[in-house]
């Protein structure tokens, strides 16, 4: 009796298997091109960051407080500041993404609320060198959230003249 029941409980699942494959043949596909179309990413979604800049003036509304730097649980985040009181601005600004978690914690830790979360998630590199982003790129992407990173990296001699210049500087930021 038991070897009749192994029998048709096998025929069972066979048919079940059988059922699957069928209803998923004649569902539509959901296939996406990748390199020609691009998968639409949630507004909550934890990509690489950007240093927003203030509407009116154009410069970067980060005032090197350093919350984010020590709100990052593995020390991705590295500030040099420059200048005292309104006048504090960050000389430096780097985060390694080879170390970075994405947990998002310096976005709610920032005060200033300068900064975000893009939605980019294209960002290999041949070298862990590469993971390292200072505040010239940091900046640029905060000035093109719909930029890709490869159309960022492309642009480097575009980021480099486009950074905020140092508030003493004489010469003014295009």
């Amino acid at each position: 009796m038991g070897l009749i029941r192994d029998i048709l409980v096998g025929i069972a699942s066979l048919f079940k298997g059988l059922w699957v494959t069928l209803v998923n043949w004649v569902r539509p596909k959901t296939t996406i091109r990748y390199p020609f179309q691009r998968r639409e990413v949630s507004p909550r979604y934890r990509g690489l960051l950007v240093l927003r800049r203030d509407p009116e003036t154009g410069k970067v509304k980060c005032t090197a407080c350093g919350l984010c730097e020590r709100a990052c649980p593995v020390g991705a985040i590295s500030i040099e500041a420059e200048g005292k009181g309104k006048e504090r601005h960050p000389r430096e600004y780097r985060v390694d993404y080879g170390r970075c978690m994405f947990c998002r914690l310096c976005v709610e830790e920032c005060p200033f609320d300068a900064l975000a979360t893009s939605g980019d998630y294209e960002y290999a590199v041949y070298d862990r060198d590469g993971l390292v982003v200072g505040l010239k790129q940091l900046a640029a992407e905060g000035r093109a959230q719909g930029m890709s990173g490869k159309e960022l990296r492309g642009e480097k001699e575009e980021v480099a003249a486009t950074a905020e210049k140092p508030a003493g500087s004489s010469e003014a930021a295009p």
